[in-house]
């Protein structure tokens, strides 16, 4: 017998066994999707940016639980806690937007935008429309039936808004996942926020004249939920610092309530939302009216992005902040000099 025969045997099984291994390693599953932990295990860098996320945060971050104390509706957990069919209420709750809520839309296949090449070991499909389309589950909705609101007046119109834009060839992820970027970062980044918006400020007597224009922001400014909306403030100020004169203007979606502050409904519930958001460019105009000569003052202005906490349509300067971002201001100087005693 050659001596050699038993390692060429040897060889042989080892080779079929990897030749019977191979098709399971190489051809993803039709049928089987991967678990969160399971992602991670393959993808720890994107895990790791996703942990930091609002998206992670979606239902456990305490703005949102001050809202849903108010109103624990299973509308709100659709889109902040999107994987209750599948997970125990705890675990969905904790996980907020995890990874299948976006990749595994389809059921039993992960999808993800369009890139040559992939080792997946489930099945996958790439989509082109994919970096935008997954966004409008939950970027994009009407309010709920029954309701303060009529059906069709829209409680998100983010993806509408990105249709009608300049950037709509662009998708969403273009500009919120940068370099594929997982941390979703840009709306909390004051100085994202701040690069967003471009200010040209002048003074028409008492009057303050803003041009508004946004930079490479392809939806109205500020989007998304109810809670987000621009105040502008204006103030005429004397030599000694105290204000002549006062006044602010709110730039948002501004929905007529179901009732009157004293309680009585109100029957123009069809009355068409006011939308005074930026949509690329806009002009403001606050009229200070000083109750004696103010040329002498100087005109004190900023504006901030808001997110409320609690809205008041009725009296929207008391609806309580959860927090705020400067995004410009300055001051105008009086319109003659001051004379000299």
């Amino acid at each position: 017998m050659d001596p050699r025969a038993p390692l060429v045997l040897l060889v042989a099984l080892l080779q079929a066994c990897d030749e019977r291994r191979a098709p399971a390693a190489r051809e993803p599953a039709v049928t089987w999707l991967p678990r969160e932990d399971e992602c991670a295990a393959c993808h720890a860098d994107i895990a790791d940016a996703w942990a930091r996320s609002r998206h992670h945060a979606a239902f456990t971050n305490d703005e949102f639980q001050r809202a849903y104390a108010r109103e624990p509706t299973p509308f709100c957990r659709e889109c902040h806690a999107p994987e209750h069919a599948r997970l125990p209420a705890a675990e969905a709750d904790a996980l907020g937007v995890g990874c299948l809520a976006c990749h595994g839309g389809l059921g039993t296949v992960v999808t993800a935008a369009t890139r040559s090449g992939s080792d997946a070991p489930h099945a996958l499909r790439r989509d082109p429309a994919f970096a935008t389309r997954t966004c409008a589950r939950c970027h994009e909705f009407d309010f709920p039936e029954g309701g303060a609101q009529a059906r069709g007046t829209m409680m998100q119109t983010t993806m509408r808004e990105h249709a009608a834009s300049a950037h709509a060839d662009r998708s969403c992820a273009d500009c919120h996942m940068p370099g594929a970027r997982h941390d979703f970062a840009s709306t909390r980044d004051p100085a994202a926020m701040q690069r967003a918006l471009a200010v040209t400020a002048r003074r028409d007597g008492d009057a303050l004249e803003l041009e508004l224009r946004t930079r490479d922001v392809g939806h109205a400014f500020p989007t998304g939920d109810l809670f987000r909306r621009l105040a502008v403030h204006a103030a005429l100020v004397d030599a000694d610092g105290r204000e002549l004169a006062r006044d602010v203007r709110y730039l948002a979606r501004h929905f007529v309530p179901r009732h009157h502050p004293d309680g009585r409904l109100r029957h123009a519930a069809t009355v068409p939302v006011v939308d005074d958001r930026i949509h690329g460019a806009a002009q403001v105009r606050l009229e200070l009216r000083p109750a004696g000569p103010a040329d002498r003052a100087e005109l004190v202005w900023q504006i901030d992005l808001e997110r409320v906490d609690a809205r008041d349509p009725d009296r929207p300067e008391t609806s309580t902040i959860a927090g705020t971002i400067r995004l410009a201001e300055g001051r105008l100087p009086p319109i003659t000099p001051a004379s000299s005693p």
